[in-house]
């Protein structure tokens, strides 16, 4: 499927862009992710707190929320969160809280009235979005004053002490399962710019988190690569499980819980001043 995208100014871009497949739309696949998923988001809400000054925000957009992990640190900082995502399944294991409504929505598209969010965030699924038509509808929907976050948080293929993890994600893990077609995984600050935005903060965080063996596979199951790979029928969700489990046997054995290595980018923008918007040719 190819859709036509615009440019900030409303007029349609000469190149087509081709949607990416959306892996994470079962029931299954959403409840899984629910429970395993790291949740960090509460590190990056402190940095958003500080960085404001601890000025609170009265309507946060939430682009991608997902299982909802997002959405809930972000009322801790805001009078309203509207979390959006292609995924009803997702939306249905995200957990329901008072200052927060769920919607199903496409980055691509949002349909909201201009200036209407003071605070924009996106956490971990801007290489889903063709990043041309989120940044021009986000610029839309923006407050003048307003700010958009963006953070990825990802595994570093790093088990704290234990180097076999890491040489069996690059040597056997990413042969058998490869990552599927996606787009940067962090933010092309060109993109941005050309958008009409100025970035003002980036940062960087590392985190640990606790997995069993059982809970490391479940983990995998939630991402692109295995998902790909079943939605293919390359594998079954079986076969994956149980290469897994024989192949982390000797990395994470019955009985342990390794403590692996996350990281988290992020950036902090601003809708520039016009005067100093001039638009790059990319």
């Amino acid at each position: 499927m190819l859709t036509q995208p615009r440019n900030p100014q409303g007029a349609k871009s000469s190149s087509p862009v081709k949607v990416l497949p959306n892996y994470f739309t079962s029931a299954e696949v959403a409840e899984r992710y629910s429970q395993v998923r790291p949740f960090f988001q509460d590190e990056v809400v402190r940095r958003l707190l500080a960085f404001s000054g601890g000025v609170r925000f009265q309507k946060v957009l939430d682009v991608g929320c997902g299982s909802g992990q997002s959405s809930i640190a972000l009322a801790a900082i805001a009078e309203h969160v509207l979390g959006i995502d292609a995924s009803q399944c997702m939306l249905d294991q995200a957990p329901r809280h008072s200052k927060i409504s769920y919607q199903l929505g496409v980055a691509e598209k949002l349909n909201f009235a201009a200036g209407e969010f003071d605070l924009v965030s996106v956490g971990s699924a801007l290489h889903w979005f063709d990043q041309d038509r989120f940044f021009a509808e986000c610029h839309n929907v923006m407050a003048p004053s307003g700010l958009l976050a963006v953070y990825n948080d990802h595994f570093t293929a790093h088990m704290q002490n234990v180097a076999a993890c890491k040489r069996w994600m690059r040597t056997r893990f990413v042969k058998r399962i490869p990552p599927p077609l996606r787009g940067m995984r962090d933010i092309n600050e060109l993109k941005a710019i050309a958008a009409g935005f100025e970035i003002v903060h980036r940062s960087s965080f590392s985190h640990l988190v606790p997995f069993s063996r059982g809970e490391f596979v479940a983990y995998l199951l939630t991402c692109s690569n295995a998902l790909a790979a079943i939605h293919s029928g390359r594998e079954t969700q079986q076969s994956v499980v149980d290469w897994l489990d024989s192949e982390l046997a000797a990395i994470i054995p019955d009985g342990v819980t390794g403590s692996f290595i996350f990281k988290c980018n992020m950036w902090l923008m601003r809708k520039a001043p016009a005067a100093s918007h001039c638009p790059i040719v990319l």
